[in-house]
């Protein structure tokens, strides 16, 4: 097979050749090779204005995650007064509690922020789960850079350079494969343009995902203490209940 003109997602492949003789094998498996290169040029490009989208669109995600988060720390902040007394044993019974005066109560009331709680987890969810799935595929694109990248190295060493130093028992253009080759590298350039471009997205997501992720690591550690106290004071309640 000898491919002219080849249109290929990433670009227009541009050959010529000498004359209408068969190819060798090298030129044939250069061909091959070279396609193939073009083939996960075009992957990694793909991948790359894919997470770049949603480095930035998923701000949006993030920002109600925070907000979600910061309406459920302010509902800890309401009832968080309490653990001082309950820490200590120093809780009342129901029936005590009552004759308490109003101004003097710390605050009992843990519906609010069970209700917060829940609508955080959803929040939570929805942002957290997304990220994890991005983050994979960077991981994978970084990979396949890496796999491009050496293949562009292997390409040139193997069967670039080996035509192009024996271009006289080559039936290929050497001047159009160089010409091509060269644009095929331009427009890979382009590709690493991109990535940068991906890198300060993502960069600025992670800048703002690093203290919201301590946020949330900070706040689950008070709400589990929390919980413990709660759960103390219903086993004392139970108690009081069945005295």
């Amino acid at each position: 097979m000898k491919p002219t003109t080849i249109d290929h997602p990433f670009r227009t492949i541009s050959l010529d050749y000498l004359s209408d003789a068969s190819l060798s094998e090298l030129e044939q498996a250069a061909i091959e090779k070279y396609i193939a290169l073009h083939d996960k040029s075009q992957q990694l490009k793909e991948t790359i204005l894919r997470l770049h989208n949603y480095y930035t669109s998923a701000l949006e995600v993030q920002q109600q995650c925070r907000a979600d988060l910061d309406k459920l720390q302010n509902e800890y902040v309401l009832v968080s007064p309490m653990l001082h007394y309950f820490e200590e044993g120093s809780y009342l019974p129901p029936t005590e509690v009552e004759e308490v005066d109003e101004n003097e109560r710390v605050c009992y009331d843990t519906q609010p922020l069970m209700v917060q709680l829940e609508i955080f987890k959803y929040s939570y969810h929805d942002y957290i789960e997304p990220l994890k799935v991005a983050e994979k595929e960077h991981t994978d694109m970084v990979q396949l850079q890496e796999k491009v990248e050496e293949d562009f190295d292997e390409f040139d060493e193997k069967y670039f350079s080996p035509i192009m130093k024996n271009y006289q028992q080559m039936e290929i253009n050497i001047a159009a494969l160089d010409e091509d080759f060269d644009n095929f590298r331009g427009g890979y350039g382009d590709v690493m343009k991109l990535n940068d471009d991906l890198t300060d997205a993502r960069n600025a997501f992670i800048e703002k995902h690093a203290p919201l992720h301590d946020q949330i690591l900070e706040l689950d550690k008070n709400l589990t203490n929390l919980f413990t106290v709660l759960n103390k004071i219903d086993e004392g309640s139970e108690g009081y209940s069945s005295n």
